[in-house]
């Protein structure tokens, strides 16, 4: 037997006030969380259109099928279908947001009710309780009201929801049929669907079949359905066409006025020149992206508009013979434009469009014929492969002329549009990776990309292989483009993640190969992406700031750091390895560490010291373990100095925290250089001095804060000694300047007429054998001054380099 219902409890008349309040508080909360009316009837509105849209839609859908539809024409009705079903999706959400809110609401005011209502029957008879009744009745009423109206809505949404999971189903029973339709033409493409062209009568009175050729109506359907299901990447292409308008003007502005040198710089001028065509290109190569995503009707539209910009800029950047068979392409694509919007009968529109491309075919055979196209000096492989390319088109386009002619006319669009679409896209990323290169090779040079430190230091580099880059990147899209025309990017995707998907470890473990590769994929993507945060963070940014020196390289290795621990545990996570899995990875470690790993975890620590720390910075000069030389790099593990020979020596950290380190540059740039200078006895040494402050002095690179210094420092055996002291900054070469002064002290020395000595001793011989003393005596003949040259019992006095007798005494 169930319980029986609890009655509701009324409110005390003290907190009727208050919860009153509470009330309108309540009541102002749910009416603001259900939709307006205008919201509801622009919902009602969408569903209707959609409604007759999607209902007309299905009908053409259904003369597709029943046709002989292309893979092309298949594809852009599936494009349509997607889009609708987006939009589908969206206000089903925004129904769903509207019908959680309205019952949530109706839950919490029935909730409220029985309260209110019991409050007013046990105070409704009560006297003297006017204001307050009236207080009660009107929260009543309101209660009443805004629940009666929530419910309304709640069934209104919920009508709505109906209808918007009908349009959806819709969409999707449309994309199903027309997914088996496109695997079934797939296979049943080189089947013939037409009759062929030299049987007009028959053609005439059967008739052509109209599904392989669309009408004006249904492209401009499709184009809409594509602005709204990629909405988004429209707008993000529009205002990326601005910037590179902003920019092409600007590099116009600074390059205007300017002389050409040589034949580059002609080229680059001429780019430079026609700004608009220069901003427009890259915004069209990056469009190609959506081109899957686009009915055809609209590529053949921004294709026919592209050709503006690429005739313009393209031209000067090829070589002669390449330029009428560029033209002609132009002409042919404009041409068959204007036939696909033109509403011509089918028969009409498949006999223009054979006649055309067979003249097309004739005028491409005869520009590409071998005495016209190759020359004597093509022995690159990129013009042996362009001119292959070039071939292997015609050849298509005269596959599809056969086609055409004998009735495969599904076949023959086919290869039409691949042939020309594909052509086209080739010319884009021609143009683009030409002009950009040029205007690459142009900049690096010039003073405004020099003042940049990633074109100052890496600037070989970067003319090497960004060309290079710029290269790949554009067969990626030519290839990504001409896949998806092909209708083979279902099965490569197909293929490609089933050889992902292969299990290295076994059916139970989750280890995939292309787990593996992406973790390693993720560790080189990963690493390079920091490294040039960390360059770029370092060089450019935190170098226009008055930091204290150090702080830079502190910031931006610390999150070069904590980058590559959140790239490792991305990978980690791709490769398929669970991260609860680590602690068996973690205790193999710590018994690594204790017993082999102590340096290394020792060198780590003492990097991160050095970090923080900052003793040492990059640039500094330092003598270590008797190792002079400037620091170049700072590593987690180990640091580089360059030795003034050329050497690099690899320190492990460990050295410059344990050991002693000497720090030229630790407080301030300066370096104190000695030269000792001896002059003759006799010498003024006030002159001496001034001589030698002066040679200091006039010195470009010798400072004059702290300023020149001359010490006498001794007495010597045959010289007054003297020391010159100056000042140079720490990245002067030092042993250059002191030879120069050194040079300039000579200099001034002896215009002084003063001497620098030979070191000298003398001899004072008391007893000398006769033959001996005769032998000297005649050895110092040349510079004797007193005294007979050969009286053997005369002293001598043997004076280096010269040997002179002397008196007695």
């Amino acid at each position: 037997m169930a319980p029986a219902p609890v009655a509701p409890t009324a409110i005390p008349l003290p907190d009727v006030a208050s919860r009153s309040e509470d009330l309108k508080r309540t009541l102002r909360g749910v009416t603001d969380q259900l939709p307006t009316q205008e919201q509801v009837d622009s919902a009602k509105t969408t569903l209707d259109e959609r409604d007759e849209a999607l209902q007309a839609r299905q009908k053409a859908v259904d003369e597709l099928l029943g046709g002989t539809p292309s893979t092309l024409e298949l594809r852009e009705e599936e494009n349509y279908w997607r889009a609708k079903q987006k939009e589908t999706g969206d206000l089903r959400n925004q129904l769903l947001a509207w019908a959680n809110a309205a019952q949530a609401g109706v839950q919490q005011l029935q909730a409220e009710q029985p309260v209110w209502n019991a409050t007013l029957q046990q105070n409704e008879s009560t006297p003297d309780l006017g204001p307050t009744l009236e207080v009660i009745k009107k929260s009543v009423s309101e209660l009443q009201r805004v629940t009666k109206h929530a419910q309304d809505e709640l069934r209104v949404i919920v009508n709505l929801q109906i209808r918007g999971a009908s349009q959806d189903q819709l969409a999707i029973d449309a994309l199903d049929r027309l997914q088996k339709a496109r695997e079934y033409v797939d296979s049943r493409i080189f089947e013939r669907d037409s009759l062929p062209l030299w049987q007009v009568e028959q053609r005439r009175q059967v008739g052509e079949n109209k599904e392989l050729f669309q009408t004006a109506t249904n492209q401009l359907m499709g184009i809409r359905a594509f602005a709204v299901q990629t909405g988004g990447a429209i707008v993000c292409l529009l205002i990326f066409l601005a910037l590179c308008l902003v920019g092409a003007y600007h590099l116009s502005v600074r390059t205007r006025g300017k002389l050409p040198q040589n034949e580059e710089q002609v080229e680059a001028l001429h780019i430079a020149h026609h700004w608009i065509a220069l901003g427009v290109l890259p915004p069209l190569l990056f469009a190609y992206l959506l081109a899957p995503l686009a009915p055809l009707s609209l590529v053949g539209l921004v294709i026919l508009a592209s050709f503006v910009p690429i005739l313009i800029l393209l031209p000067p950047l090829i070589q002669p013979r390449f330029r009428l068979l560029l033209y002609c392409i132009a002409a042919v694509y404009t041409f068959n434009a204007f036939v696909a919007w033109i509403s011509f009968s089918p028969t009409h529109k498949r006999e223009m469009q054979f006649l055309a491309n067979v003249a097309v075919f004739a005028i491409f055979a005869f520009l590409v014929r071998p005495k016209r196209i190759f020359l004597a000096d093509d022995t690159g492989w990129m013009t042996w492969l362009r001119i292959f390319g070039i071939r292997v088109g015609v050849a298509v386009l005269g596959i599809s002329l056969l086609a055409n002619l004998f009735g495969y006319v599904k076949l023959s669009q086919f290869l039409g549009i691949l042939c020309i679409y594909s052509t086209f896209i080739a010319i884009s990323v021609l143009t683009g990776v030409k002009v950009f290169t040029r205007l690459l090779l142009e900049g690096a040079d010039r003073p405004a990309a020099q003042r940049l430190a990633l074109v100052r230091m890496h600037r070989d580099g970067i003319v090497r292989w960004v060309p290079r880059v710029l290269q790949w990147g554009g067969v990626v899209i030519w290839l990504f483009v001409t896949v998806n025309l092909l209708g083979l990017s279902d099965w490569i995707s197909k293929g490609f993640n089933d050889v992902l998907g292969f299990r290295i470890a076994g059916g139970s473990a989750g280890v995939t190969l292309g787990g593996v590769l992406g973790f390693f994929a993720i560790l080189l993507i990963g690493y390079g992406i920091s490294s040039s945060v960390r360059f770029l963070l370092r060089e450019e940014l935190l170098s226009h700031f008055h930091l204290s020196r150090g702080l830079p390289e502190l910031i931006s290795s610390m999150l070069h750091y904590v980058l590559l621990l959140l790239v490792f545990f991305l990978a980690v996570n791709t490769g398929g390895v669970e991260l609860n899995k680590f602690t068996v990875l973690t205790g193999a470690l710590g018994v690594g560490v204790g017993f082999g790993l102590q340096n290394i975890v020792n060198n780590f620590v003492s990097g991160l010291i050095l970090q923080f720390e900052r003793p040492i910075h990059i640039g500094d000069v330092l003598d270590i373990d008797n190792t002079t030389g400037k620091v170049t790099r700072i590593g987690i593990r180990s640091s580089t100095i360059k030795t003034f020979q050329g050497a690099e020596v690899i320190i492990p950290n460990a050295n410059f925290i344990s050991g002693k380190v000497i720090n030229w540059t630790l407080s301030e740039s300066l370096r104190r250089v000695e030269l000792p200078v001896g002059v003759a006895y006799g010498s003024d040494a006030k002159l001496v001095s001034k001589l030698l402050e002066q040679a200091a002095t006039v010195h470009e690179s010798v400072l004059t804060s702290p300023a020149p210094a001359v010490y006498f420092k001794e007495f010597a055996d045959s010289s007054l000694n003297f020391e010159l002291q100056f000042w140079v900054m720490q990245e002067s070469n030092t042993v250059k300047v002191k030879s120069e002064v050194a040079l300039a002290v000579m200099d001034l020395l002896d215009q002084a007429g003063i001497e620098i000595p030979y070191p000298q001793r003398d001899l004072r011989l008391r007893a000398v054998d006769p033959t001996a003393a005769a032998l000297l005596a005649s050895n110092g003949s040349e510079s004797s001054s007193a005294g007979p040259a050969g009286d053997p019992t005369e002293p001598l006095i043997i004076e280096s380099p010269k040997i002179r007798p002397v008196g007695k005494g």
